[in-house]
């Protein structure tokens, strides 16, 4: 593990600590630790122990971690503070213009656990009505998300709208004789989409050869059951091929949590998904009201 891993490991550890409103004090000194490991000519790991806790800027238990670092490979507290921390609220480290203590109050006060979360909570003005917030302050945050977003190659749902009808529009003209049907994430409009997908009963070796003749669309991975593009947007999309007699079937599970699906197979294995035209027909065999892609998440609506 180099001086940066340890560094980087002593900033997280502080930041999580300023989130969560830990010690102040501890918090201050691994974060100057951070700094001062950073800024070091000599690698840590060649040092003798003893000599650890001497460096200007590292005081006895920060020596303590980094040789646990150095011998574990990890951190136990820094284990511990991300276990009880959410995934997203640990992403929003990575927007300019928001701190630790900033993203305390979204996280705890705000109750809000993801950047998306943070992202509509910025647009419908929410932001800026709690202290330390103001106006341009939300509209950084809004920018800095949506660079963050695009770097990473997601999208939010109001995004693909637009880009994923574009995309089905062409698809139905390159593949007029098939049938084509949106399905996954977007269907059950999460905030975030990585990935748009698409089922169809159009073979993926016509799929391939279609696309291959296509400069502005560029081919990232295939397998048996599905091809992955890029499209000109930028947005990736997933091509799932099926048999026609399938396709109902595939949309409706690629469009509920993995949850709702297993226990909706479990108690109503009577239904005939190949009898289903479309949604609806599926809950009415089931003897349900409708449910929306977007409200099949937990069985407990049912």
């Amino acid at each position: 593990m180099d001086n940066s891993q340890i560094a980087d490991s002593f900033s997280f550890l502080a930041k999580l600590m300023d989130i969560h409103n830990e010690n102040s004090f501890k918090a201050k000194s691994y974060a100057a630790a951070a700094f001062a490991i950073d800024k070091l000519p000599q690698q840590l790991c060649g040092l003798p122990i003893d000599k650890l806790s001497g460096i200007k800027g590292i005081g006895e238990s920060a020596a303590k971690k980094i040789i646990e670092l150095l011998t574990t490979g990890e951190l136990q507290v820094l284990n511990e503070m991300m276990e009880k921390t959410p995934e997203g609220v640990m992403e929003m480290l990575n927007i300019k213009g928001i701190g630790p203590k900033k993203i305390a109050t979204i996280w705890k006060e705000m109750e809000i656990e993801s950047i998306g979360e943070l992202l509509y909570a910025c647009k419908e003005n929410r932001l800026k009505l709690y202290k330390g917030f103001g106006e341009k302050t939300q509209q950084n945050v809004i920018e800095t998300i949506e660079f963050y977003l695009k770097s990473k190659g997601n999208f939010l749902f109001s995004q693909v709208e637009k880009i994923g009808q574009e995309i089905k529009s062409f698809l139905s003209k390159l593949f007029p004789e098939n049938k084509i049907a949106f399905t996954g994430a977007y269907k059950r409009q999460l905030e975030i989409i990585s990935e748009l997908d698409i089922v169809t009963d159009a073979a993926l070796d016509m799929i391939e050869d279609k696309f291959s003749a296509l400069e502005d669309f560029e081919l990232l991975e295939k397998n048996e059951a599905d091809i992955l593009y890029r499209s000109p947007f930028g947005l990736k999309f997933r091509l799932h091929s099926c048999d026609s007699r399938k396709m109902i079937q595939q949309v409706f599970r690629r469009c509920c949590s993995l949850e709702f699906e297993t226990i909706f197979t479990q108690q109503f294995p009577s239904v005939d998904f190949e009898a289903c035209e479309n949604d609806e027909d599926i809950f009415k065999q089931a003897g349900l009201h409708f449910i929306p892609p977007c409200q099949r998440e937990m069985i407990a609506v049912i």
